[in-house]
């Protein structure tokens, strides 16, 4: 949730906010507070030891709040100020502006509109600005999607020396607590919870080391409300600082907290198979992810358990647009692998196919003759023994 300090005198627009924010679940009332009943002082000293992140105040009588402002603006706080009153004009305007209010609200305003403009100030002025943010999601259900996630994850980690976060969004049938026998750690729905108040103690409770990165699992067992889109902006803020790369492994259907996810993503990969329902519902994600505002530039498909010796152009006309990337169907080295509970052998080809999908993702070139000669010796001695 938003962390908010509300600054307002009148107690029918202090009555008001409190009730859209109990009804709104994006936001958290941290302070409130009177400029006719406190000094300046106490307010500055209450939003400092409370950091909120937005500052709803009001402008109703300029007067009593213009030097709180610039003592606002002045000391640097964390937290972006949004005025509100019934009117103003463009001088008006520009004097809150030089107080560093830049943003108004007219009132009354309703949920949506103090929502709206808490998303578009927030994305404006503090967006996700990791540009390696990649979004994967199926085109249905059993294609695949995690299985590439978790081992494109793997390929990033080995090839660049680089901190990577592998988040599993899939609150309901997320199954990398199954796949690599996981238990115990708090997982995606407390991380969402807690949003921008965690600690660096606190979040390795909830992440996994998976060779060489780390997994933030969803915890199936844990049942809590739907996370809004402020949850995974919130999320996504704090781990941008933790990681140079970010995967998220989503649901096919996305949903508006999603969408934070796959709006932030720098290139959002639908997961299909070789199958003709797979492939047509790909377009139909596609054409989902467009409607999301997503430019079509930025959604590629990824084709898993394509045969040796399949063509993906023969695919691509059920698509309607071009394949990015195949993985071979390398069903009993995977299917070993979740038995086992791990990852499939670097020397799979599945895994080798992910790891070249990794350096592409990277700008890395493809890897030496060399070491794939020495790859087919580990794997051939693998056999033999």
């Amino acid at each position: 949730m938003l962390s908010v300090a509300v600054i307002t005198a009148n107690p029918i627009a202090a009555e008001g906010i409190d009730q859209i924010v109990a009804d709104s679940g994006i936001f958290n009332i941290v302070f409130r507070g009177s400029p006719d009943e406190l000094p300046t002082r106490d307010v500055l000293r209450a939003i400092g030891m409370q950091d909120p992140e937005l500052i709803f105040l009001d402008l109703s009588k300029w007067d009593s709040v213009e030097v709180l402002a610039q003592q606002i603006k002045e000391r640097g706080s964390r937290g972006i100020m949004i005025g509100f009153r019934q009117s103003w004009n463009r001088l008006e305007q520009l004097t809150f502006e030089e107080a560093g209010i830049n943003y108004l609200l007219r009132e009354p305003f309703s949920a949506a509109e103090m929502e709206t403009m808490a998303y578009e100030t927030l994305h404006k002025e503090k967006g996700v600005t990791n540009s390696n943010i990649l979004a994967f999601l199926p085109a249905k259900a059993g294609g695949g999607c995690s299985t590439v996630a978790l081992h494109t994850a793997a390929g990033l980690a080995k090839s660049f020396p680089k901190n990577v976060l592998l988040i599993e969004g899939d609150r309901r049938s997320g199954v990398y607590s199954i796949m690599l026998n996981l238990d115990g750690r708090q997982g995606l729905d407390n991380a969402l919870a807690l949003g921008s108040s965690l600690t660096p103690g606190e979040w390795h409770q909830h992440v996994e080391r998976i060779d060489g990165f780390h997994l933030l699992p969803a915890n199936r067992k844990r049942r809590s409300p739907l996370p809004s889109w402020a949850d995974y902006y919130q999320l996504l803020r704090y781990a941008q600082k933790q990681y140079d790369y970010l995967l998220i492994d989503l649901p096919e259907v996305v949903n508006e907290a999603t969408a934070e996810a796959v709006r932030s993503a720098r290139t959002v990969f639908i997961v299909c198979t070789p199958e003709l329902t797979s492939l047509k519902m790909a377009r139909f994600r596609a054409e989902e992810l467009e409607a999301c505002e997503i430019p079509s530039d930025r959604i590629q498909v990824v084709i898993n358990r394509l045969e040796r010796g399949a063509d993906a152009k023969d695919l691509e006309e059920m698509i309607e647009r071009p394949v990015f990337w195949t993985l071979p169907n390398d069903y009993g080295e995977l299917n070993g692998a979740v038995l086992e509970s791990r990852l499939a052998s670097p020397e799979s080809a599945f895994s080798e196919s992910c790891r070249a999908l990794a350096r592409k993702l990277g700008g890395l070139p493809e890897e030496p003759p060399e070491r794939s000669r020495f790859a087919l010796l580990r794997k051939l001695s693998r056999i033999a023994g």
